[in-house]
């Protein structure tokens, strides 16, 4: 379902139940697969993860095609707010060929993952996820990455457990500053939307990316696409200036995208600065 259709229902339903477990309604799930990996000639695994609190979630490992057994790289992929990863994976499709391990995790109740999508516990999601990367393969260098609502999970993911981890990088493709401005944003847009724009003050502000600070150590990648109609471009690049603010030791990378929302990997130079970034960790 579109951002805008979602942040309107999540706005209405908060006018009439005032409660911040709104949340959930940033998220709208699919359990049915569109295709897998293999549809695509990829080799993967079913991964099941268990979070703290006991849900059980399914992921699909897809194996770098080449790399050293204990060393190279991998990706914790995070999708955005609606489907599945059998619709979002394909933005990930090209790791593999290129040397690096995917773990596309799917939050609870998307796909096979048991349990309700609302926030904080879909954190417990990301965590359970580095925690199987980290168990199984302790000396590869982990990279997080997130599109659209998968950009505020690995930011609030990374700010609170980067370190403990050992996440070394950071890309985030579609990212904004917080729930309530891109309920703002999407709000705008409609003139039924401006009937219930001044409530939009009811969403949750907790876990907004503006609010997190990053380790100062962790190189980031944003990616953003002046053409994106789902997340408006000025909300990454508020994101950007805004941590641009703060000390920070290991780079803060931004790239101009090309095309509609999250189309950033279908584009062969996206690709390769994204690849070149996550091998050296700079601009």
């Amino acid at each position: 379902m579109p951002w805008q259709q979602a942040l309107l229902v999540l706005l209405l339903t908060a006018l009439l139940s005032a409660c911040t477990a709104t949340t959930g309604l940033f998220f709208y799930p699919q359990t049915v697969w569109i295709a897998t990996p293999a549809d695509a000639d990829l080799h993967y695994e079913d991964v099941w993860l268990t979070a703290a609190d006991g849900t059980q979630l399914h992921s699909w490992w897809l194996p770098a095609q080449w790399d050293e057994p204990d060393t190279g790289m991998m990706v914790l992929y995070l999708h955005g707010n609606a489907e599945n990863i059998s619709s979002h994976s394909r933005s990930i499709y090209w790791l593999p060929a290129s040397g690096v391990s995917v773990l596309a995790l799917d939050y609870r109740g998307f796909g096979a993952s048991e349990g309700q999508a609302l926030l904080p516990a879909v954190l417990q999601d990301v965590e359970a996820a580095a925690a199987w990367l980290r168990s199984r393969f302790p000396h590869k260098k982990l990279i997080v990455l997130g599109q659209s609502m998968g950009t505020a999970l690995a930011i609030n993911f990374v700010a609170a457990a980067g370190p403990q981890y050992q996440v070394q990088g950071l890309i985030l493709d579609a990212s904004f500053t917080g729930f309530g401005t891109v309920a703002r944003d999407a709000m705008s847009s409609s003139w039924l939307g401006w009937l219930v724009w001044p409530f939009t003050v009811l969403v949750p502000a907790d876990w907004d990316p503006q609010d997190k600070t990053l380790p100062a150590d962790v190189p980031v990648l944003m990616l953003h696409s002046p053409d994106d109609a789902v997340v408006r471009y000025q909300q990454g690049r508020r994101l950007f200036e805004h941590w641009q603010q703060q000390q920070r030791r290991a780079p803060l990378c931004w790239l101009d995208s090309q095309g509609p929302h999250i189309a950033s990997f279908a584009y062969p130079e996206l690709r390769a600065a994204t690849l070149a970034f996550m091998h050296s960790g700079g601009c």
